[in-house]
């Protein structure tokens, strides 16, 4: 019995003992293949603003120095962001109008009585707050868009801007005469200038000419010299601006 009881012992403790788990085989790192870098074509680099414009086109007649108002010892940006808001809102029009609860037609009759119904009390059907009704406090055309600045910030907002294409070196001095209204002419004079390759191009002149000629050319926007804008100026990649409009350009930074 006691030989038994020993075999049934070292038969339990047997079934007791786990498993002895089989290492998985290790696998070899395969030796890394070698990759071909293809080269890729660089894109050509297009200059487009006035930042890569190189060209040095400094405003200079018979070789005098630029004029003061293309020489502002400081770069008033406050100013320039106020007069841009100013000139943007007085070209709102300001025509748009609705209607009113007074204006909508119909709406004179009580929808139901004061009391009783268990409803909201209602007076009228044109209520801002029934479907059909008027507008609360809609715009009027008596709207004034009119943002005032004061003379001597606009002053300082035109000196500013000017004085940026001054130190960008985007000022050309050319009156850009024309013998008839030529579209193709008047390109190729810029092309002398070396300056259609730019998005914006902003050119000053009185002549009807030149302006008639410019007047469906994409990327270039003729203006008179006493129409020019801030905003337009700190849009300009390059200012073309004739003998004329720089003897107005002087008047106007005096005032």
């Amino acid at each position: 019995m006691a030989d038994v009881k020993k075999t049934t012992k070292a038969k339990s403790t047997e079934e007791k003992k786990a498993p002895v788990a089989k290492k998985a085989p290790v696998k070899k790192a395969a030796a890394p293949k070698e990759t071909v870098k293809k080269e890729v074509a660089k894109p050509t680099k297009v200059t487009n603003t006035k930042k890569d414009f190189n060209k040095d086109l400094t405003l200079n007649f018979d070789n005098k120095n630029l004029p003061n108002v293309f020489a502002s010892e400081k770069i008033y940006e406050q100013a320039i962001f106020d007069s841009i808001l100013s000139e943007r809102a007085s070209r709102r029009q300001g025509t748009h109008s609705v209607k009113s609860r007074a204006e909508v037609r119909g709406g004179g009759k009580k929808p139901w009585r004061q009391k009783g119904t268990g409803r909201a009390r209602a007076g009228s059907t044109r209520s801002p707050i029934w479907v059909g009704g008027g507008r609360a406090f809609g715009p009027t055309p008596e709207r004034n868009y009119e943002l005032k600045v004061n003379r001597k910030v606009k002053k300082l907002a035109f000196i500013s801007a000017l004085t940026l294409l001054a130190q960008s070196k985007a000022v050309v001095a050319d009156d850009l005469k024309l013998n008839k209204i030529s579209t193709k002419e008047a390109i190729q004079k810029l092309n002398e200038l070396n300056v259609t390759h730019l998005k914006h191009i902003l050119v000053v002149s009185n002549d009807e000419l030149v302006q008639k000629s410019l007047n469906n050319v994409p990327n270039v926007v003729v203006v008179r010299p006493n129409s020019v804008l801030v905003e337009q100026l700190v849009w300009a990649d390059v200012l073309v601006l004739s003998n004329e409009g720089l003897e107005v350009f002087k008047v106007r930074g005096e005032k």
